[in-house]
């Protein structure tokens, strides 16, 4: 109960936060930017990061529109505030399909919700997310990505498959 209890607080004072930095124009992102740079990259040092406030914030209204206007966007990625972070999908409802030519479980060379987003920490080069293993990461859609048919279906992904479970 405590151990939820921490999840749900780290995450609302996150929302806060980032709500706050947008309402502001950024300047509290600037003014507690090592906060920031924590959240998104799990590193202090903010002014190796300043430059993805901006587009960070225009990423995240674009995201919280899309919450408001998709009611099936908003119930497809809904995380209660509860539920404990995450590194990757949870493998006991999803699996990586076995026509998917890299085994290991990696997205390496499929980037498409990274791209649909329009996610500006999407390391083009690398395939990777800037952000990866981080507390944004861990606590919010992407550490958690795929967790239903829906998200695959959104995302035409073709990595994953939910796992059919027999009713018996």
């Amino acid at each position: 109960m405590l151990q939820k209890a921490k999840w749900a607080a780290a995450r609302i004072i996150f929302i806060l936060s980032a709500l706050a930095g947008a309402a502001s124009g950024n300047l509290l992102t600037y003014l507690l930017g090592p906060l920031y740079s924590w959240y998104f990259f799990n590193d202090l040092h903010f002014f190796k990061y300043h430059r993805y406030c901006f587009p960070v914030t225009v990423s995240g209204w674009r995201l919280f529109s899309e919450w408001i206007r998709n009611p099936a966007y908003r119930g497809m990625f809904a995380i209660p505030l509860t539920a404990p972070p995450m590194i990757g999908p949870d493998r006991s409802r999803v699996r990586v399909r076995a026509s998917w030519h890299e085994r290991d479980g990696a997205c390496n060379g499929c980037t498409r919700c990274c791209i649909m987003r329009r996610c500006p920490l999407l390391d083009a080069e690398r395939n990777r997310c800037k952000s990866y293993g981080s507390f944004f990461w861990r606590y919010f859609n992407c550490g958690r990505y795929p967790e239903n048919t829906e998200q695959i279906r959104f995302y035409e992904c073709r990595k994953w498959e939910v796992i059919k479970k027999d009713k018996g």
